[in-house]
């Protein structure tokens, strides 16, 4: 006989107000949903915890992957192009191409 776990899942640690505010700011200043922004945060928290590169805090790595996903520039756009196309409605353009 199998035994289930009694343990919640754990939930995810609420974000700071100054995360917060940075994310509302940001999404405003780009066009993107908070919620969007939240989760490439999200996103860039767990690659900081995967990666083992300790040469940054996880708010800067996080930060930096929201950067990357509003400017297009870096790969976090390429990353998350699931949660920019619910987003936008379209895939994310590629850069480098003929315009």
């Amino acid at each position: 006989m199998a035994v289930k776990s009694s343990s919640p899942k754990s939930k995810a640690k609420p974000l700071s107000e100054a995360t917060k505010k940075y994310l509302q700011s940001t999404a405003k200043k780009y066009g993107f949903k908070p919620s969007t922004l939240t989760a490439v945060y999200r996103k860039g928290q767990g690659a900081y915890l995967s990666s083992g590169s300790r040469n940054a805090s996880m708010e800067a790595w996080a930060r930096g992957r929201v950067r990357s996903f509003v400017t297009g520039k870096g790969k976090a756009r390429i990353a998350d192009a699931g949660l920019y196309k619910k987003d936008k409605g379209r895939a994310p353009r590629m850069s480098g191409g003929k315009k």
